[in-house]
């Protein structure tokens, strides 16, 4: 179900760093009951009375950067696993709610109720159309072909990407009885019991990844960066030596990490990250530091290097980091001091 809100009224409830998102210049929020099966972690199985249950989300559209995600304002489920893993984790805004979701024939009955705060909503979906797929350039696809959503974690923008086959989709008709919940946020909405849109999917199998740092340096959001000391010799060593030896497929720029660009992206790490001053290394969205950072090189640099990396993991992280942090501290009487940051900057 979507309605057309008022954008000013929804601007509060984006995080500073988003952009709303508009298919020809309306702001949209979607309400979706449904139905979790068998949501599990890659390497394990599902989990009776764990791994499905009901959820009801109420989500928005926006966009960072040039890439469409989607931003949940709540989501309501009935699982008490998911409701205090996933905010810990993910920094999504989940509340544990009773909820149901029946289907009989072409109908669905659902229902959600927040008995703490008194928020409620319930209805009967009647499906009528035939299934179809969004055409491109259509609102449909504006509001179901998105694959990453955004979140707030630790203050820090998130986004973390999903994989799926397209939606097959039905038109619906939708007799909602009650709805406070999407009332409670106060989006201008000027009838809140009739949806502008109804739609109805039997669903698609999702694949979820880790989320990462939203923020990038330039238009390849592919492109890792090492972010090094600009006035180290042993850094500017350690990126002639990588830069010298990297792979031909390689995607890897560096930075010295008091540089605006360095500092945004350290600024969006988390805590432990944020108040150490050393090598960091952002690979596919991940932080790391420290000798996790700088074995990590390894993966850009020719294969007969590449096969030491496994070699190098063996090694335990406290020996390894007790070593990181001898040679740092004294790298400025061992290595010449450079006379300006010359590494290679891209």
């Amino acid at each position: 179900m979507h309605w057309a809100v008022d954008i000013d009224k929804l601007r509060p409830h984006i995080p500073d760093g988003l952009e709303i998102d508009t298919f020809q210049n309306k702001a949209y929020v979607g309400v979706v009951p449904f139905i979790m099966k068998n949501v599990r972690p890659v390497w394990f199985v599902s989990t009776p009375l764990i791994s499905t249950f009901p959820e009801f989300n109420i989500r928005t559209y926006v966009k960072k950067d040039g890439i469409a995600g989607v931003l949940f304002l709540t989501l309501e489920a009935q699982s008490i696993v998911t409701c205090n893993y996933a905010p810990s984790a993910y920094g999504l805004p989940y509340r544990y709610a009773k909820g149901k979701v029946t289907t009989s024939n072409n109908r669905v009955k659902w229902q959600t109720s927040r008995k703490r705060e008194g928020f409620e909503l319930s209805g009967t979906t009647v499906v009528k159309g035939p299934k179809q797929q969004a055409k491109r350039g259509s609102l449909e696809e504006f509001l179901f072909e998105r694959y990453c959503l955004y979140t707030v974690k630790n203050g820090n923008i998130m986004r973390g990407y999903t994989h799926h086959k397209k939606w097959e989709f039905q038109t619906a008709e939708v007799d909602i009885e009650v709805n406070s919940l999407t009332k409670s946020y106060e989006l201008g909405i000027a009838d809140y019991l009739a949806p502008e849109l109804t739609h109805y999917s039997e669903g698609v199998k999702v694949r979820t990844y880790s989320i990462e740092i939203a923020e990038r340096i330039g238009d390849d959001i592919n492109r890792d960066f090492l972010f090094l000391d600009g006035d180290c010799g042993l850094c500017h060593r350690l990126a002639t030596f990588v830069d010298r030896r990297m792979s031909n497929n390689a995607n890897l720029g560096y930075r010295p990490n008091t540089s605006p660009d360095a500092q945004r992206i350290i600024a969006a790490m988390p805590q432990k990250y944020r108040e150490s001053d050393t090598v960091y290394l952002i690979r596919n969205g991940r932080p790391f530091m420290k000798s996790s950072a700088a074995i990590r090189c390894l993966l850009y640099m020719r294969w007969h290097y590449r096969i030491l990396f496994p070699v190098c993991w063996l090694i335990p992280l406290p020996i390894r980091n007790f070593a990181y942090t001898v040679v740092a501290r004294f790298r400025h009487k061992i290595f010449k001091k450079p006379k300006v940051c010359s590494f290679r900057i891209d």
